[in-house]
């Protein structure tokens, strides 16, 4: 009988202990989380609908393509969707957006998992994990009230707490810097008349004034920053490249652009009947207000530039509770193709864990959970 110890209850961790007991009941699984809850951040996933798979792999979108791609070839969106339903939970596409359950409820996803945990006699510890020690062929997992030891330790912890960090450091895995990923963006200006408003656009990140990229979709206004899928999107950017260069993260900026199709004929209309014809009534103000014009002129192209593209200079990002993933974490060449440590393959590191980290649209819980799956074949070996 093997015993393996999860750490964590992220997605990755509870979703592979709960197909791993399915497939060999015999097996001694525990899953520690020193949070009273499991899956706190997944029952949160997706607008609390749970976008769990894009409708179709692109493995550009995360920061190491190479990587991720040869895992989906091993367990392709098919065998994912399937792999889900055998662990009890059913998906269903909608169009535009990825692979959702039926339900389209994430509290309701992390219930049933808890549901099948239970059933299948999983153990859950809540307690804090300390360190791991290496003792023969196994590994003795220390939490902070007690020690346990295993046959194999799953690290699944989400993105690094100071206290993974310190742990790898002490074994010599290599961790880079972590940021928060997908979060909100604070910006220099006040936006706070602005907060609750929303609307699509084009939004695009300025590094220096020259463009780095560009999505479309909805802008969300906080009352000290943005939001919204583009926006989060361009935050995992900034946090990538603020670990892998010392730069400045007031030389960026966030391009809001109305598309101009919008404005229509304008000629001979006021700045006043223009703005407000085509953008919402906050927004026009603040645009009116902040470049000082006088409503009552007539609009030129000169104007009209004004009122369809508007910058916001970047302060910093959310914190990591705002934040949807961490960009950074292990490094990729601290594993094999199997996910375990090269310095000791009863130890495994997936998920949000490793320096992986892709775009919104379910991309990000594709590759968490895949990679516990992966895991799986070892362990049944």
């Amino acid at each position: 009988m093997k015993k393996i110890v999860f750490i964590g209850s992220g997605a990755a961790s509870i979703t592979s202990a709960v197909l791993l007991k399915k497939r060999e009941p015999s097996f001694d699984i525990t899953i520690v989380e020193k949070d009273k809850k499991i899956g706190r951040k997944l029952s949160m996933t997706g607008g609390g609908k749970c976008n769990i798979a894009p409708l179709k792999d692109n493995p550009y979108v995360y920061n190491c393509p190479n990587f991720v791609e040869a895992l989906f070839k091993d367990i392709p969106l098919k065998e994912y969707l399937s792999l889900l339903e055998e662990i009890g939970i059913s998906t269903k596409a909608i169009k535009d957006y990825g692979y959702y359950p039926v339900h389209e409820s994430a509290p309701q996803l992390v219930k049933n998992l808890y549901h099948q945990i239970n059933k299948l006699g999983i153990k859950i510890i809540q307690d804090e994990f300390i360190d791991f020690v290496e003792k023969d062929s196994k590994v003795i997992a220390r939490l902070k009230s007690q020690e346990i030891e295993a046959d194999y330790l799953v690290l699944s912890t989400g993105g690094l707490t100071p206290v993974m960090k310190d742990v790898l450091d002490r074994h010599n895995v290599e961790v880079s810097k972590t940021l928060p990923g997908l979060c909100p963006i604070k910006v220099k200006e006040d936006v706070s008349t602005l907060f609750g408003s929303r609307f699509e656009a084009y939004v695009s990140l300025l590094y220096k004034g020259c463009l780095v990229k560009k999505y479309y979709g909805e802008v969300q206004f906080k009352k000290d920053g943005l939001s919204g899928i583009p926006v989060l999107n361009l935050s995992s950017l900034i946090s990538r490249k603020m670990i892998e260069e010392d730069i400045n993260i007031n030389d960026y900026q966030i391009q809001i652009e109305l598309p101009k199709e919008l404005a229509g004929d304008l000629s001979k209309m006021t700045i006043e009947e223009a703005s407000y014809m085509f953008l919402r009534e906050e927004y026009a103000n603040y645009i009116i207000n902040k470049h000082h014009l006088n409503k009552k002129d007539l609009v030129d192209s000169s104007i009209m530039e004004i009122l369809l593209s508007e910058r916001f200079t970047v302060s910093s990002l959310y914190d990591y509770e705002s934040s949807q993933l961490t960009v950074g974490g292990v490094s990729l060449d601290q594993i094999d193709n199997n996910f375990a440590l090269k310095k000791n393959n009863h130890i495994f590191i997936v998920g949000e864990a490793l320096n992986v980290d892709g775009s919104c649209g379910g991309y990000n819980l594709r590759f968490a959970i895949t990679s516990g799956f992966k895991v799986i074949s070892s362990l049944l070996k």
